[in-house]
């Protein structure tokens, strides 16, 4: 009986533990929506206290910021200046060096693929300790669940890069949100970070320069708002779209990819 007793015991530190993180990562939202609908659930003995982005179960959130606009793009639609990828479910990294898979779980579950976790899908992408998952693992896993993929790895010139401009890249972007595709993209955030592009807005104007992404990002800890999504300028991400420290020599500069389940 002790024994059973000391296993609820447990059960309920986990579940309320499991509750509080991903409570923390939507909270802010005002609109009434339940977490869930918002967040993907952290599977079933996950650590969520003990590191990465998780960990921080909002601790950061600082609710009427004055430094830091908050809007809730899980629920925002396209506009005439705005294209985005409504009721994306965001997650945050439960390691610190997961966040390729996190990017990629949450490509998942936008097309409605939830079988596959954090750790698993670590495990076939060959994510090591210290720099995390580069492009080809990220590849090799969609390619391995049978996924059509595009990447910079065959798009990329001799150069190690396949945009020469800032519209060039715009026009990519834009032109896979509206095929419903989300972007992945990694870049020098965080020292080398896995993000994924889930709109884009050109303000109406004719000048990048007051453009911006919308990123579902797995460690979204320095807006105020932890609730998995950030904001970057275009222009100041585009040229900042290199690795320092992480990938391999050969895929260095504007890394990214796509990935969209078969026809059926």
């Amino acid at each position: 009986m002790q024994k059973k007793f000391s296993l609820f015991i447990i059960y309920m530190i986990v579940a309320i533990s499991l509750s509080a993180a991903n409570a923390g990562f939507a909270a802010g939202n005002g609109s009434g929506i339940d977490v869930a609908e918002r967040v993907i659930p952290y599977p079933a003995g996950y650590d969520t206290a003990r590191s990465g982005a998780s960990a921080y179960q909002g601790a950061g959130d600082l609710k009427n910021s004055p430094y830091y606009a908050s809007a809730d793009f899980f629920t925002m639609e396209s506009t005439a200046t705005l294209t985005l990828l409504p009721r994306y479910k965001t997650y945050q990294q439960t390691t610190e060096i997961t966040c390729g898979p996190a990017a990629a779980l949450t490509v998942l579950h936008y097309f409605g693929n939830t079988d596959w976790e954090e750790y698993k899908i670590a495990s076939i992408m060959g994510t090591k300790p210290e720099v995390g998952t580069d492009t080809s693992g990220m590849v090799r896993f969609f390619q391995s669940i049978g996924w059509e993929v595009q990447s910079s790895l065959a798009a990329n010139g001799k150069a190690g890069t396949g945009f020469s401009n800032v519209n060039e890249f715009k026009n990519f972007v834009v032109a896979n949100l509206k095929r419903n595709t989300p972007v992945m993209v990694e870049n020098i955030d965080w020292g080398g970070h896995w993000r994924v592009i889930i709109g884009y807005d050109d303000l109406g104007t004719a000048t990048t320069a007051d453009d911006v992404i919308i990123l579902a990002d797995s460690y979204d800890t320095a807006d105020h708002l932890q609730d998995g999504y950030v904001v970057n300028p275009v222009e100041k991400f585009y040229y900042m779209w290199f690795d320092a420290h992480m990938l391999p020599k050969d895929q260095k500069k504007q890394q990214w990819l796509t990935a969209r389940p078969p026809l059926s």
